[in-house]
């Protein structure tokens, strides 16, 4: 049986970032595996976030890119290149290059060990203390609503493409990892979690946190309650 990678970097306005994200995701890859693609979401960038890509692709028949129309959300353009996605597992790389490779690598060495391999961030000093709260938060409130014990709910995971494409993600935002994680976990499935690395945005500010972004989280704790626990009765 094919053990082939698909790797989803979806990216919004992170010119200074996709070029060495898709580099690092590569380089590392390749040194896994000889059967592997990258495909590229740009979400509606407006700068030359999509153009950089492309030109990658030019260059490299295991890179795709797809653009949205518009920006549509991390978690529309991670579902989409999940659909798009061809080979027997499924990771996804942040667009911003903030994930080490090197943990990226501990992923794709992983995948098959669980039928999904999530992973879980110890050291934070590299995010804002907000932000590191506002993480923890979130965390003890997913635990407590889903009976889970998890470490971390937004950190990328390595999934069996067949498992993972059989979710409704309904989630457009950030949320969408840790959306996918309880609907496979609540599913039975065999998984293991491993650490990794939290590198650091090397170029612009971080667009994790905004009104829009909350309440995107919200409204996917919402769903995700109505849809395990209310719609069942």
């Amino acid at each position: 049986m094919s053990n082939g990678v698909t790797i989803v970097i979806p990216a919004f306005r992170e010119e200074g970032n996709i070029e060495a994200a898709i580099d690092n995701a590569l380089r590392v890859a390749k040194q896994v595996t000889g059967d592997l693609e990258i495909i590229v979401v740009d979400d509606g960038s407006l700068d030359k976030t999509g153009d950089l890509a492309r030109l990658k692709a030019y260059n490299n028949p295991n890179i795709r890119v797809a653009t949205n129309a518009v920006n549509e959300g991390f978690g529309y353009s991670f579902a989409r290149g999940v659909k798009m996605a061809s080979k027997e597992f499924i990771t996804v790389f942040p667009g911003d290059n903030d994930m080490s490779a090197l943990s990226l690598k501990d992923l794709l060495e992983a995948r098959g060990s669980a039928d999904v391999v999530i992973s879980y961030m110890q050291k934070t000093n590299k995010r804002s203390l907000f932000r590191r709260f506002v993480s923890k938060i979130f965390t003890m409130i997913m635990n407590l609503l889903f009976g889970l014990k998890l470490k971390y709910y937004n950190g990328a995971f390595i999934c069996r493409a067949s498992l993972l494409k059989s979710l409704p993600i309904k989630s457009t935002g950030l949320a969408a990892l840790a959306e996918c994680i309880v609907r496979l976990l609540k599913q039975g499935i065999s998984w293991r979690a491993i650490y990794f690395e939290h590198a650091g945005r090397r170029h612009e500010k971080s667009k994790a946190f905004n009104l829009k972004s909350i309440n995107a989280i919200l409204k996917t704790i919402w769903i995700l309650w109505w849809d395990i626990y209310i719609s069942r009765m």
